[in-house]
Parts: C-alpha cells; structure tokens; sequence
C-alpha cells in the first residue's frame, strides 16, 4: 500500500470492503458520516459492507487533496449508485491521518441523506 490518494479512492470504488481495509493500520479509527466511529480492521470491514449493501456502487471524482505532515484532505465529489437505479452526486470531505503508508484515522465528513431520499 501507499499514500497513493488517487488509489485508495480507486480500490474504495471497486466497491470490495476487503480492498477498503487493506489500507488501514490493525488498530485504526473509522468514522463515516454521523455513523458511530469503530476501531480495527474487522469493525471497519464490516461498517463498509453494511453500508455497500444499501447501494448499488460509487465513483469518487477527486477535486483536490490537501497535504500536512502525516494528514491528508481529500475533496471530493461522491457519485453513489442508488438501488433504484438512479445516481446521485454530493460533496464530501475526508481526513485521513497515515501511520506510514496506512491510514490510522480516518474521518468522513458527507450528507448520505440525499442516497436514500
């Protein structure tokens, strides 16, 4: 893994939660939206399936990425795939804090309201 920000991104579209995790430290700190945080590889693996299985897919459009230290900021327009068919695109925010070349926190600053509206 890297810090490769255009590929984390990538492997989160290609909507395999095992993909998702391989990017975080054992130990690392998750929080989508206004969803409870949860700690460690499992808990996040099973949160991302939770959440891929009330969606069809998702494309992440990067508008721009913010760099300071071991803290990234990715900004970031979220194409989701709704079950009904339809897409929907919102804005969204996310601070990833690496340990290395993995992220050991990772915060997700999105309104999912208009995926299931």
């Amino acid at each position: 893994m890297s810090r490769d920000v255009a590929q984390v991104f990538a492997d989160i579209d290609a909507f395999d939660p095992d993909k998702f995790v391989a990017h975080l430290t054992p130990d690392a700190q998750f929080r989508f939206a206004n969803a409870d945080p949860v700690t460690g590889r499992a808990a996040v693996r099973e949160a991302v399936a939770g959440f891929f299985a009330s969606i069809d897919g998702l494309t992440h459009h990067i508008r721009n990425v913010y760099e300071a230290g071991d803290t990234v900021v990715a900004q970031i327009d979220v194409e989701y795939r709704r079950k009904d068919g339809k897409t929907v695109t919102v804005p969204n925010a996310d601070i990833l804090v690496f340990d290395g070349d993995l992220v050991r926190d990772w915060q997700i600053y999105i309104d999912v309201a208009p995926v299931y509206a």
